[in-house]
């Protein structure tokens, strides 16, 4: 099983790889609004054309594997997530979660992202699991401490953001066994989800 193989979807979303012209659906005000409020700076001009560029390019060497998050209900654009960090000789990778639309918040999305992308790196046998973003990114804290990531610590000034900022970004883990926990868990809240 790779990273980027096919078929990542549940009853809530469907991911499907990130592609060029997935890019129009980010030029929305609240969508650029919301990523650039947490963004890292890159060596380029600072719009979505340079961010799309960038990630196509981490994507062509393997350093990145990115998906665009899709609502099954409607099919909408629900958002971008990518593994990162990816290293296959010690099999870890850091999940990350770009950007929701305010409608996708509390709906199940995030957790149908976090399942499918925690259960695609099992199968791909990871061993570990990262995430990490800024402290002050409260919200996307309190979902990663929700699903039962370690805090393992923050790194100070550890880059800049898109606006120029300097953000501390706190560092969460799981171990497999951990991750297959999480799993479980995530299971059970989207179920009751469905149910709703």
């Amino acid at each position: 099983m790779k990273l980027d193989d096919p078929g990542l979807e549940n009853d809530f979303v469907r991911l499907v790889q990130f592609e060029r012209n997935h890019a129009e659906w980010l030029r929305g005000p609240k969508a650029m609004e919301a990523m650039w409020r947490w963004m890292p700076d890159i060596p380029r001009a600072k719009s979505v054309d340079a961010y799309v560029d960038h990630l196509s390019d981490l994507m062509t060497t393997g350093e990145m594997v990115g998906f665009s998050v899709f609502r099954q209900r409607d099919d909408a654009f629900s958002g971008i997530a990518a593994f990162e960090e990816i290293n296959r000789v010690h099999r870890r990778a850091r999940i990350i979660c770009y950007w929701l639309p305010e409608d996708a918040r509390g709906t199940g999305v995030f957790p149908s992202i976090q399942s499918l992308m925690i259960r695609r790196a099992l199968d791909w046998r990871a061993r570990r699991l990262e995430w990490m973003l800024p402290v002050d990114a409260t919200a996307g804290v309190r979902a990663i401490e929700k699903l039962g990531a370690h805090h393992e610590g923050t790194l100070r000034s550890y880059f800049r953001l898109a606006e120029g900022s300097w953000a501390d970004m706190a560092l969460f883990s799981m171990m497999r066994d951990e991750a297959e926990d999480a799993l479980f868990l995530l299971d059970n809240r989207l179920r009751s989800l469905s149910e709703a």
